[in-house]
């Protein structure tokens, strides 16, 4: 069975150490908490990558947050880092963990593995800390990817995760990475806040 083709990411969670296993006959959704199955997005009553989401997460390395661009000042003002902390299913600080790449019909694809720290910027109701997102040519990622390459191991960001819904009712995962700063952290934090108060 052949890996989805577009930005399908399955996360799998093993025990404590957090260590992702993505696998060709595994690799159509999340890990079901008791049998170990996929879940398929209906049962998990996820979401279409469309719209505002499509914008929010569209699979994204800011280069802000790799100095290739000055960072901006106004980050608290950053209402579409705002509307991201608050619709993202899991958001905090991120490092990539493995940089691996692959060569298909002559086109490169980037798997990142991304681990989450334990205190989180914000709640989730996931329990994976540790995710792989792939990046292939018509991602807008693809092209720090390749600049970056391996380069790109151990680096630190605030990122934003969120799952869809895809084809054949598969589980997507889609993302953005924002700059690893306490000013991004601060903008986060309040962003959360103020949506967990409107919830009362």
């Amino acid at each position: 069975m052949s890996l989805p083709a577009h930005r399908r990411i399955s996360l799998w969670a093993l025990g404590f150490q957090g260590i992702l296993a993505i696998t060709a006959a595994g690799a159509s959704g999340c890990a079901g908490a008791d049998t170990g199955e996929p879940q398929s997005a209906r049962s998990l009553g996820l979401p279409n990558w469309a719209g505002q989401d499509k914008e929010l997460f569209d699979d994204q390395i800011d280069p802000a947050a790799l100095g290739m661009v000055a960072s901006s000042n106004s980050t608290r003002r950053d209402e579409a880092l705002w509307a991201r902390a608050q619709s993202a299913e899991i958001v905090g600080r991120v490092r990539v963990q493995t940089v691996t790449v692959d060569t298909k019909a002559g086109e490169q694809k980037y798997h990142l593995g991304l681990q989450f720290a334990n205190e989180l910027l914000g709640p989730t109701k996931l329990e994976e800390r540790v995710f792989e997102v792939t990046i292939e040519p018509r991602d807008p990622a693809y092209g720090i990817a390749k600049a970056l390459d391996t380069g790109l191991h151990g680096r630190t960001f605030v990122g934003f995760l969120k799952r869809f819904a895809g084809a054949d009712d598969q589980v997507e995962v889609h993302f953005f990475l924002a700059p690893d700063s306490a000013e991004v952290g601060k903008a986060v934090q309040e962003a959360v806040a103020i949506k967990e108060v409107r919830r009362r």
